[in-house]
């Protein structure tokens, strides 16, 4: 299988990093200026490791301030932890369907099955589905499926992951009696896989949410409070679900949202329910850390500046240093130009270093720099 290269085009603007390691390894390159939130977000996920409680945790910042990469370096932080199993979730791109219910689908659609069955033999597997409750009998039978079987393995995961809904012929091969076209019974299998990860080697679930504020979009706006009672269920889970699930592991929410049309939005949600009750202000009560990404100061530009200039397009890969000097008003030209907005700078210097190799400039300088995006149509 051919592995793509990183590219600023892909990468850096409107592309999903997560989807291969490389892209991963080499976006992660441009982390800068944000320890004071990594430190915050590493006690949480310490924390999660060693307790039984849930986390959510919101990362807010509107287009541009670095949100999906924060969501990657969390994601990055937490496989230092053997107990963790990270997950990333976006439902941009996500069809309308049943509220909530797609929610749970998608944290099914996004876990690597795979992933988790890598250094365990199947006798674990196989002791870990069966330590499950009997009354979550259904569970363990397409657990069994994806993990112990072949041949119904892949409707067994098309199932779970709500990507076709089953007629009588196909539950009889799945051996269930049951559509998932519930909450409730998306809950059931939730708690299933909960206790059975729980049983192998993870205490947590990490669940990376991008995008946050596009699940509002699929539904009317008298439907959208669905999804944050769903959350706020998930957060006391596994408190509500029926069945009998003792020991599972626990979940850390990192959500992703912009600032003025999902945390705002929230807010103003809140707001209207002062006095007719909802969901909204027990979820905020719930929410345990948020962080909101600002813009970059000069010094913070100069050290994002720094790392993008080291980055070589015919290796991709970032190098140890530029690969053009620049000067002094040359950082402060593009501070002013992108008023420190992460994404921007990389844009900008990126446009800014390609004209600089193709004309063999040794120096970038205010100067060349304007005429650089002059040309570029900036």
């Amino acid at each position: 299988m051919k592995v793509e290269r990183f590219s600023e085009e892909k990468y850096g603007l409107k592309g999903n990093p997560f989807l291969d390691d490389i892209a991963r390894e080499e976006w992660l390159k441009t982390w800068v200026n944000r320890e004071e939130q990594l430190e915050e977000w590493t006690k949480i996920i310490f924390n999660a490791i060693s307790s039984t409680k849930n986390y959510i945790v919101f990362v807010i910042g509107d287009y541009g301030r670095g949100k999906s990469l924060s969501l990657l370096k969390i994601i990055d932080e937490s496989k230092k932890h053997k107990e963790i199993l990270p997950v990333y979730l976006n439902f941009k791109g996500e069809e309308k369907s049943k509220p909530g219910l797609d929610f749970m689908f998608r944290i099914f659609k996004s876990i690597n099955f795979d992933d988790i069955r890598k250094d365990i033999n199947k006798n674990d597997l196989e002791n870990a589905i069966e330590s499950l409750p009997d009354d979550l009998d259904e569970t363990k039978t397409i657990l069994k499926k994806i993990y112990l079987g072949e041949e119904e393995r892949k409707l067994a995961l098309y199932f779970l992951r709500g990507e076709l809904k089953p007629n009588q012929t196909q539950l009889k091969k799945l051996e269930v009696l049951r559509k998932i076209d519930s909450i409730d019974i998306a809950k059931e299998y939730l708690s299933g896989f909960l206790g059975f990860i729980k049983k192998l080697r993870y205490s947590t679930l990490l669940l990376a949410v991008d995008e946050f504020e596009y699940l509002f979009s699929l539904v009317p706006k008298t439907q959208q409070s669905i999804y944050l009672a769903l959350l706020r269920g998930l957060y006391d889970f596994p408190l509500g679900v029926s069945k009998k699930v003792n020991d599972i592991a626990n979940m850390a929410f990192f959500i992703a949202t912009s600032e003025s049309s999902g945390w705002y939005r929230l807010g103003e949600m809140g707001k209207k329910e002062a006095f007719t009750g909802g969901p909204i202000e027990p979820l905020l009560d719930r929410v345990d850390a948020k962080t909101i990404l600002g813009v970059f100061d000069k010094k913070q530009t100069r050290k994002l500046i720094e790392r993008r200039l080291s980055y070589n397009r015919i290796k991709g890969k970032y190098g140890d240093k530029p690969l053009i000097p620049f000067t002094d008003d040359f950082v402060e030209f593009i501070h002013e130009k992108t008023g420190g907005l992460p994404r921007t700078i990389i844009v900008r210097c990126g446009h800014v270093l390609d004209v600089g190799i193709a004309k063999r400039i040794s120096l970038l300088d205010k100067e060349f720099a304007q005429k650089a995006l002059e040309e570029r149509g900036f």
